[in-house]
């Protein structure tokens, strides 16, 4: 980030100022502020400013003498001053300074914006090797807010653009690249040069994370035609890449749409363990969509049986899953390992219905910050272990009523549901029904019901693409707004944010 010193006589004008913009979209971080010139040339001297913003008239020392002073220190400083009225001597003795902005009091934010679009590109061109790779991760950080639709769709093209990434095309394309590997960095950066080099495109990595391509171009054909023309290259440099998978999203009109592509780019990857190594998979692969989905429920169901049935061969049976996931190519991107060990374990939590959800949402998420299979493997088996003891003791200990409860929520918790509704129902009295409830199941009522329709949110959020706020809806929640607010109060980030990790 280049770091930003505002000054001014008046704290609530430079205030203002840092509220203005989102400075981190154009790689700028308002660290500092000051009062008068003096104060803010002591800041200057530890020399970790790039851009200073002063107001002219200040007392001890006016903003124009403070500019000559900092470029005796820092010539390469750039620097913008604010005035409350136009004043030609001074803006006369500012350009003479090598100022890059005059900019009247109250600042306009379209004017601000573009001074700070200019004075970015300029700082841009002067980086060494290490601030260009800080740069080009804001860039990444942008590209990655717009691919999961967190950005505001009316500025993130001028944001980009600072970045120098052209977004003109009339078509674009989003690609993901699994391959052997990735946790070489050398490797990443090869890839990464050939695609940018070769193709009008894109990289976005991040270390166990996806490697995004986003391809632009005059039309879809031309899209697929440079995704093909990428697997060629990847096989030729297989001792390099290892086995691989590229998954390709669907093509779309312009970069407004771009978040389309990505989610079905995502719907592609799983199907990886139905293919062999070193191919592109597109949506046409989905014409044996329902075939594969019938496969994957009867083994589920099949595995689910089997640990009721014997707790003593668990661990051979999870090797087995994981060799099943593998058998095709003897790869398994941890992406999709993780997808698929996530699924598996809300399905068996689904169908044994267990009251106890807190190690279910704690095996979730230690799974979503896994990076490799023995890790997984490891969850999974310790899920497991710990699901077949809850089952036993809750088969001991839970009183009918109770259970009949916890069963109707567990096919029921997309309805409206309340202790007097229960009490209704089941003809007891609500106030002892809750008394009893908390009892036996270690929490209050409503928060029991709350727990279990975020643990449902989070199963679809990461085994589907409907948005957030219609997941909220299908678990229960009829008020958006409160379906966030609970899910960031106890998960601690956003439904998007989950959906991500």
């Amino acid at each position: 980030m280049f770091r930003v010193l505002l000054v001014d006589d008046e704290p609530l004008i430079t205030r203002g100022l840092k509220a203005l913009l989102n400075w981190e979209d154009y790689g700028f971080e308002v660290t500092c502020f000051a009062e008068n010139g003096e104060e803010a040339l002591e800041i200057l001297k530890t020399g970790d400013i790039q851009l200073l913003i002063t107001d002219i008239l200040m007392p001890k020392m006016t903003g124009l003498e403070l500019i000559q002073k900092a470029k005796g220190l820092w010539p390469e400083l750039k620097c913008v001053v604010l005035s409350g009225y136009q004043e030609f001597a001074y803006v006369k003795e500012g350009l003479l300074l090598g100022i890059e902005n005059y900019l009247l009091k109250p600042v306009d934010k379209e004017e601000l914006l573009k001074t700070i679009q200019t004075i970015s590109k300029k700082l841009f061109t002067t980086l060494d090797s290490n601030d260009h790779t800080k740069f080009t991760t804001l860039k990444e950080n942008i590209l990655w807010r717009l691919l999961n639709g967190e950005i505001d769709k009316n500025n993130w093209r001028e944001r980009l653009s600072l970045y120098e990434m052209e977004v003109n095309h009339p078509f674009y394309g989003v690609s993901i690249l699994d391959f052997e590997n990735s946790g070489d960095e050398k490797v990443v950066a090869e890839i990464a040069r050939y695609v940018e080099d070769t193709f009008s495109a894109d990289c976005l990595y991040q270390l166990d994370q996806e490697f995004i391509i986003v391809f632009g171009g005059e039309s879809a054909v031309y899209i697929t035609e440079c995704n093909h023309l990428l697997v060629d290259y990847l096989k030729k440099e297989q001792d390099m890449v290892g086995k691989f998978y590229l998954s390709l999203g669907n093509t779309v009109n312009g970069m407004d749409e771009i978040e389309e592509s990505y989610l079905s780019a995502r719907e592609c990857k799983p199907l990886q363990i139905y293919m062999e190594p070193h191919v592109l998979i597109s949506r046409q692969v989905y014409e044996d969509r329902q075939a594969i989905l019938k496969k994957e429920q009867e083994w589920k169901e099949n595995f689910t049986k089997e640990l009721v049935k014997s707790k003593e061969n668990l661990k051979k049976m999870i090797d087995q899953f994981y060799c099943s996931l593998m058998k095709k190519s003897g790869f398994l991107a941890p992406s999709v390992a993780k997808k698929y060990t996530i699924d598996f374990i809300s399905y068996i939590h689904h169908s044994l219905k267990p009251d106890e959800f807190s190690y279910h949402t704690a095996s979730i998420e230690k799974m979503v910050y896994a990076t490799n299979i023995p890790q997984m493997k490891s969850i999974l088996e310790e899920y497991c272990q710990e699901l077949l003891l809850s089952i036993n003791h809750q088969n001991k200990m839970r009183s009918p009523i109770v259970q009949n409860v916890l069963e109707y929520i567990h096919a029921n918790y997309d309805q409206e549901l309340s202790l007097k509704t229960f009490g209704h129902r089941f003809h007891v009295n609500p106030i002892y029904l809750g008394q009893l409830f908390q009892k036996e199941v270690g929490v209050v009522f409503s928060v029991y019901i709350n727990h279990y329709r975020l643990k449902k949110a989070k199963e679809l959020l990461k085994a589907t693409n409907y948005r957030a706020g219609e997941i909220g809806k299908k678990v229960g929640y009829s008020d958006t707004t409160y379906f966030y607010k609970q899910f960031k109060k106890s998960v601690g980030v956003t439904p998007t944010e989950w959906r991500n990790l």
